[in-house]
């Protein structure tokens, strides 16, 4: 995550690309859901499933990609009160976001394919992931 938070630093006032953008955000929130998802998985009597571990790691790349997506979506769109920072602020230090990168239709929309990847993954669970959608349903629909 500490990795992420520098990247992210470092690219503001500068151009870069989606890929960049995306590892930026895998390094962020992807990290820490990643790392909280692997160390419920380590302590499980499942942890020798590769399979198991494939898809909760792409589950939670995906949530938490998402995750960023929604919060450069809540910068344009957010209400100040909810989000607990200046609507804009993104535009203001000119930092790279998906809306700015992929308009905020395609911001939109990339939220989305996330949020449907995140599920596809949790249809190879053979287990109860009640409480994974639902937080995949918080990440995309999120106010603040």
């Amino acid at each position: 995550m500490c990795l992420g938070q520098s990247l992210d630093l470092i690219s503001e006032h500068k151009q870069i690309s989606l890929s960049e953008l995306e590892l930026i955000h895998r390094n962020k929130t992807g990290a820490l859901l990643i790392a909280a998802l692997k160390l419920g998985f380590i302590c499980s009597p499942h942890f020798t499933d590769k399979r198991l571990e494939q898809s909760l790691t792409q589950y939670a790349e995906a949530i938490g990609l998402a995750f960023q997506v929604q919060d450069d979506i809540l910068d344009i769109e957010g209400d100040s009160a909810e989000i607990g920072k200046q609507v804009g602020a993104d535009l203001d230090l000119d930092k790279s976001t998906y809306p700015k990168l992929l308009g905020l239709s395609g911001a939109k929309q990339k939220a989305q394919d996330l949020y449907q990847s995140a599920l596809s993954e949790l249809e190879k669970i053979p287990f109860d992931t009640t409480a994974l959608r639902a937080l995949a349903e918080f990440v995309i629909t999120r106010k603040s």
